[in-house]
């Protein structure tokens, strides 16, 4: 489409067009000089017309969807600021976004009555996710995700958001911080029944890669708080990784029953990353003789497991030859206020007490 306009004495012609099928206009103005001696000297000169762009953002929308064919349709055509609503319901599939949002326009995906939770259910426990998301800036709310090999997926998902949300019966791990993600949040949230077709593999939360694998593993300053770990997470409630920075875990609480030893999983967090904080936390030990140690440092690649902070946990050990906090090798910690019940072992290794 053409159209001619003037503009404080200078003559434009514009023309608008449609990018792909998100119906992104975009406006092109060439700006030419007023006056027709004006245009004869730029041309004599050689001059070019200078563009003007004038971007229009497509139209942020809410779905409401009670299918699954329009739940993956959504999260394929969701724009930034658009609200994903789900009916109550069972919605089947293996669910996933690579849309970004912004800072100012995240992307929503929640139940349409948070005390009727819709169900995002994988196809098993044994392949594929319950909710898969790529891009950054996402609320994922007030849902429940089970029958996946894995739960939540963040897949170089920075600044997302996952809030009063359940994952259960999940064949490996319940929520992954993977391929960098870094700055996102699980809160207020309750984990359980992880690892049915692996058990050394059943974490709750795991926070970045193991080394070698092919994803970034520079996944830092990610924070689980409030989260209701158990019962039956087979490996470590929390395993965070060699190369990840800063990860918060606060006000958590962690029930013992279930944890496996299988693939060394005898801790409910195990730390191998740097400057990690983990305060304020509830452990409940529940009879479980498999744990060793209730919070582990190891150190995977030289420097790695150092500067990490146990503050002001409150542990229920059963057996008083579990270690509060454990630092192998070379790895180093320091804490204060943590206490247990009844007396024990508290610390061991490079433990620098405040």
């Amino acid at each position: 489409m053409y159209m001619k306009r003037k503009n404080e004495g200078a003559f434009h012609r514009c023309f608008t067009k449609v990018v792909g099928f998100v119906a992104l206009a975009v406006i092109l103005c060439p700006v030419y000089p007023s006056g027709v001696a004006e245009v004869k000297a730029a041309g004599q000169l050689g001059l070019q017309p200078a563009i003007q762009e004038t971007i229009i953002q497509p139209k942020a929308t809410t779905t409401t969807c009670s299918t699954s064919s329009c739940l993956s349709s959504a999260l394929k055509n969701v724009v930034p600021g658009g609200q994903i609503i789900l009916s109550p319901g069972t919605y089947t599939g293996s669910f996933s976004s690579i849309v970004d949002g912004t800072d100012a326009q995240p992307i929503t995906i929640r139940s349409q009555n948070p005390a009727q939770p819709a169900i995002l259910s994988g196809y098993s426990a044994g392949s594929g996710y319950s909710l898969r998301i790529q891009g950054d800036y996402w609320i994922i709310r007030d849902l429940k995700m089970t029958n996946a090999q894995k739960g939540i997926m963040l897949d170089n998902s920075n600044h997302t958001l996952i809030t009063n949300v359940e994952v259960y019966n999940i064949g490996y791990e319940g929520v992954h911080f993977r391929d960098g993600s870094s700055y996102s949040t699980i809160e207020n949230s309750y984990i359980h029944d992880t690892g049915l077709t692996g058990a050394g593999y059943g974490e709750g939360v795991y926070v970045g890669s193991a080394e070698g694998a092919s994803y970034n593993q520079n996944t830092h300053y990610n924070v689980i708080r409030n989260v209701v770990f158990g019962p039956n997470i087979t490996a470590e409630h929390i395993d965070i990784k060699e190369r990840t920075i800063g990860t918060l875990v606060e006000n958590c609480t962690f029930h013992g029953e279930g944890i496996s030893g299988a693939n060394y999983a005898d801790s409910f967090i195990d730390v191998k990353g740097n400057g990690a904080i983990i305060r304020n936390n509830t452990v409940y030990q529940n009879g479980n003789q498999v744990i060793v140690d209730a919070f582990q440092l190891h150190e995977i690649v030289p420097g790695s497991g150092t500067g990490n902070q146990f503050l002001n946990n409150t542990l229920y050990l059963t057996s008083p030859d579990v270690y509060v906090v454990a630092a192998y090798s070379n790895t180093s910690a320091t804490v204060s206020g943590n206490t247990r019940s009844p007396a024990g072992n508290m610390y061991k290794g490079n433990i620098t007490i405040q």
